[in-house]
């Protein structure tokens, strides 16, 4: 990426299957690239550098099967800034269950996610907002899509700062409910109502991250 600027790191975490990869493949072509030069951090310590075209990272990174992701992939992205540009590197992440899940590898990846949390200067907490909508419905209290892991995962970005939620599926059935559920919620919290699919709110996601590049 050149240049002595400071490289940022904004971190995709959520549960398995809630679009963050569809996300980052998808932000990366709104921000411009054509081909993506992916930065692979397994578990065990190993890296890689890979280059896929957009529409070869949709094939071979994202499907509906969850835990397709099993380690951190980031892609690197540059925010023009004056005669400079800051630079940012957007990281997927392994989809994070709760209890403990009986696949080791797995564990192993789940387990580099959270410390990566540790590590972010922006946390965007992806959830399915589709799923938290319809689940709202007949019931008391939190709707179904909404558990004690979203929990632990938006009290751990209160704490630390630099964290965003993302209202993810927004074309989907229930998702405008989900949406404004999140907004009462969090009322002093930036919730941010977008589609990993179709593209839809990623201005207002770029003008976050770049304040953080």
């Amino acid at each position: 990426m050149g240049g002595d600027l400071a490289v940022k790191r904004s971190l995709v975490v959520g549960k398995a299957n809630v679009g963050k990869t569809l996300f980052c493949i998808h932000f990366a072509r709104y921000m411009g690239m054509r081909e993506l030069r992916l930065l692979v951090q397994e578990a065990d310590g190993r890296t890689d550098c890979r280059r896929l075209s957009v529409a070869d990272a949709e094939a071979s990174l994202s499907d509906a099967h969850p835990h397709r992701t099993r380690c951190l992939q980031s892609i690197a992205l540059e925010f023009p800034s004056g005669k400079t540009a800051r630079q940012l590197l957007l990281t997927d992440t392994t989809g994070l269950v709760a209890g403990i899940h009986p696949d080791g590898p797995l564990r192993e990846s789940m387990a580099q996610t959270l410390q990566a949390m540790m590590d972010a200067d922006l946390i965007l907490h992806m959830v399915d907002a589709g799923a938290i909508g319809r689940g709202i419905a007949g019931r008391e209290g939190g709707p179904a899509g909404w558990d004690a892991l979203e929990e632990q995962i938006a009290s751990f970005g209160l704490r630390r700062g630099g964290y965003v939620i993302l209202a993810n599926k927004m074309d989907l059935s229930g998702a405008l409910d989900g949406y404004r559920y999140l907004c009462r919620r969090y009322s002093k919290q930036r919730v941010l109502p977008i589609s990993a699919l179709h593209g839809t709110g990623f201005r207002e996601v770029k003008r976050v991250v770049w304040r953080f590049a």
